[in-house]
């Protein structure tokens, strides 16, 4: 894409967009929430014989690793809101991202769609 299109494209995208994508990536952590009940080792506590007495629930943050692997790490109560937090930047980062995508996807086609009907003008009938 020339730097022209690319300028065309970004002065059609709202100043607001910007601002939010900067505040959301210092934030955003890319992965999931997950609760958990567990076991734990020794073998004469009630958690080994009553699934409700299991210990929990714990918090975990899923995400997969630079080499495609399923990973989690375990997110103390006192990290919670902060955790909380950065999945729902992630999410809305997410968000922000598809609506400039959507906004310069439009942008794009009528920047061909009006360069086509100038070089339609310009050539003769009949030649394509």
């Amino acid at each position: 894409m020339n730097l022209l299109l690319t300028h065309y494209i970004m002065s059609k995208t709202p100043k607001d967009l910007f601002p939010r994508l900067l505040r959301l990536a210092a934030l955003a952590v890319q992965g999931g929430l997950s609760e958990t009940t567990r076991t734990c080792g020794n073998p004469s506590c009630a958690c080994h014989h009553d699934p409700n007495r299991r210990h929990g629930p714990h918090l975990y943050l899923t995400f997969r690793t630079r080499e495609g692997r399923s990973s989690a790490l375990y997110v103390p109560c006192e990290n919670e809101p902060r955790v909380r937090k950065a999945v729902e930047a992630w999410a809305e980062l997410w968000e922000t991202i598809v609506e400039i995508s959507h906004r310069n996807r439009e942008a794009l086609g009528g920047s061909m769609r009006r360069r086509r009907s100038r070089s339609r003008g310009s050539r003769p009938h009949g030649n394509a």
